[in-house]
């Protein structure tokens, strides 16, 4: 457990320090936090911990004895008054982009579709604890929550609901020949995923956010990026879809917009 009370690292050069993450989210992240923690005179080890059920409980246990050090979600408001948001987006903003997945028999469904007014006659299904499940609710979009033990795909093959509004990385799975992504559009907002720490962990804050800008300037960081999510990029085939974009007035004003070295280049991911 990382003690996150130190004021400073000085006079542990030989001490290994571990920080918790919950274990069973995407490889990525762990090897990215990996990564940022190498970039530390000090030897700081990741250490999974039994999973947690919910993104909820994962942000309200950091710094807690039995829970997690550190934890990364889609940010919002509320979660940066419960936690300390290392501000640079480790997903460079992917995950705004949403690939429909819907019944075939609906293939053709959003073949018209061109702009966000025209998304509300279908109901989307987003699970409860995701902070996209609000960002679609606040476009007025008809939004069906489901709980971690519910089952998605075949609520969409019982009819229960038009369409799953999962992320990019989703379209390299084949969930049958029944359900198949949306080729005609893409969901867009804006968006980040952060590294959460607790309130006052300045220690690993400082930690985590010095070893991403280290990554980001060695190049590390988008080496790892693009290991991983190169081949789902290219085949979510951006530039043959229509970019349906909404807006996100749950994104806190803290995002770093303006610094375009954080994010990918729409413009890029289109040609």
């Amino acid at each position: 457990m990382l003690v996150y009370l130190l004021c400073s690292f000085s006079g542990y050069a030989n001490t290994q320090l571990s920080v918790r993450y919950s274990a069973g989210s995407h490889p990525y992240s762990a090897e990215l936090l990996a990564l940022v923690l190498s970039k530390s005179a000090i030897t700081i080890v990741p250490v999974e911990v039994p999973s947690i059920p919910s993104q909820t409980r994962a942000i309200r246990l950091l710094g807690d004895k039995n829970g997690i050090d550190v934890f990364w979600g889609v940010t919002s408001a509320k979660w940066e008054k419960q936690a300390k948001a290392i501000l640079i987006p480790i997903d460079k903003g992917l995950l705004g982009y949403r690939i429909p997945l819907v019944h075939v028999s609906n293939k053709n469904m959003f073949a018209e579709v061109t702009h966000s007014g025209q998304l509300r006659s279908f109901l989307f299904g987003l699970r409860q604890d995701w902070p996209d499940s609000a960002i679609f609710e606040r476009n007025e979009l008809s939004t069906l929550r489901y709980g971690m033990g519910a089952k998605p795909i075949e609520m969409l093959r019982t009819g229960h609901i038009d369409a799953l509004a999962y992320d990019i990385f989703d379209v390299s799975k084949n969930y049958g020949n029944d359900v198949i992504h949306d080729q005609h559009i893409a969901i867009r907002y804006p968006s980040a995923v952060y590294f959460f720490v607790a309130n006052n962990n300045e220690t690993l804050h400082k930690l985590l956010q010095d070893g991403l800008l280290a990554a980001i300037a060695d190049g590390s960081f988008d080496a790892l990026f693009y290991q991983y999510f190169a081949a789902a990029i290219a085949q979510a085939n951006l530039k043959n879809r229509r970019i349906i974009e909404l807006i996100n007035p749950l994104l806190p004003r803290s995002a770093p917009i303006q610094q375009q070295q954080f994010w990918l280049d729409k413009k890029a991911l289109t040609q």
